[in-house]
């Protein structure tokens, strides 16, 4: 493209040399003095990776088949597609080729359903605790780590090693350090991530930030970005099946619960949607729950198949 400097050829070499099998420790540590030896390095190799990210055919459900390098002719700007089979020839180095860099940096999806839980240790040796309702799309291997949040919540624990995990949340990403981070992403694209332990580095609404161990950033109702210090237990009690509020409305709360059962808590007029909400709730049984909200309010609840109304 114009005004880009060339992407250098030992940015696709390092993918496929890290993701050899006969990947050495002295391997690692020539990595590193290449990534050190130039501020450059890191964008091209960079670069690179989410170039191949973008390869279609690379979901990992798919068998990787080779892609047609096409000579383009001189233009303005590349689209996509051709910007692909432009980088495809310096991308291809010896040994597995094309098929085995479509391979290599394939991404994973994984999903959980309403009130399903899932945990799941990735190839590079991270574990990824995913909430119920909650879409990711994970590239995972020894020279690249990063993570799509589409929708939901997630407990990473980040193995210690020389490659950063990245993560894309919408509006927000975050480079993470080894340690233990809490992300989460909601349907209207407001986030939250803590560094339980570790820290991380953090790009949102245009802004940069560094967060601190103990530390969490989110954007708030107004869209407004707050760095707090939450309590820990609370901050994980998702992780047991529970929710924590404090001070929220009640649609908020009903929008919570309805992630983990079928059966759905639907609050029955405005002012009782306002109402305010704040301790420890058990989730997964809405009936349950609408009955202890009910007391907590003083507001009406019935169940109507598979519906608990509140108020109304």
């Amino acid at each position: 493209m114009p005004g880009e400097r060339p992407m250098a050829r030992t940015a696709a070499e390092w993918i496929a040399r890290l993701n050899a099998d006969e990947r050495t420790v002295d391997d690692e540590q020539a990595f590193r003095a290449w990534i050190a030896a130039d501020p450059a390095h890191a964008a091209d190799f960079e670069r690179a990776t989410d170039i191949w990210a973008l390869v279609p055919g690379t979901d990992a459900a798919m068998r990787p088949v080779p892609v047609p390098v096409p000579v383009p002719a001189p233009v303005r700007s590349l689209s996509r597609r051709r910007m692909i089979a432009a980088c495809a020839g310096t991308l291809v180095v010896g040994g597995g080729g094309m098929a085995m860099m479509q391979t290599a940096m394939a991404g994973t999806r994984y999903r959980t359903g309403i009130g399903e839980q899932r945990q799941l240790t990735l190839p590079e040796g991270s574990t990824l605790f995913l909430d119920a309702d909650t879409d990711v799309r994970v590239l995972a291997s020894a020279s690249r780590r990063r993570l799509w949040l589409e929708r939901g919540r997630v407990a990473l624990t980040v193995k210690p090693t020389v490659v950063p995990f990245a993560i894309d949340a919408g509006r927000g990403s975050f480079v993470a350090g080894s340690g233990r981070f809490d992300v989460r992403r909601d349907n209207d694209d407001r986030l939250a991530m803590t560094a339980l332990a570790g820290q991380a580095d953090v790009a949102i609404d245009g802004g940069q930030r560094h967060l601190a161990a103990g530390q969490r950033i989110r954007t708030d109702a107004a869209d407004a970005v707050q760095v707090d210090r939450p309590d820990a237990e609370t901050t994980q009690a998702w992780q047991s099946g529970r929710a924590a509020f404090h001070d929220d409305r009640l649609d908020a709360v009903a929008a919570e619960a309805n992630r983990y059962s079928l059966t759905r808590l639907v609050i029955a007029d405005p002012h009782t949607a306002a109402l305010r909400v704040s301790g420890m709730y058990r989730m997964g049984d809405n009936v349950a729950l609408g009955q202890a909200l009910s007391q907590l309010l003083s507001v009406p609840v019935r169940q109507v198949d598979d519906r608990v109304l509140l108020g109304g």
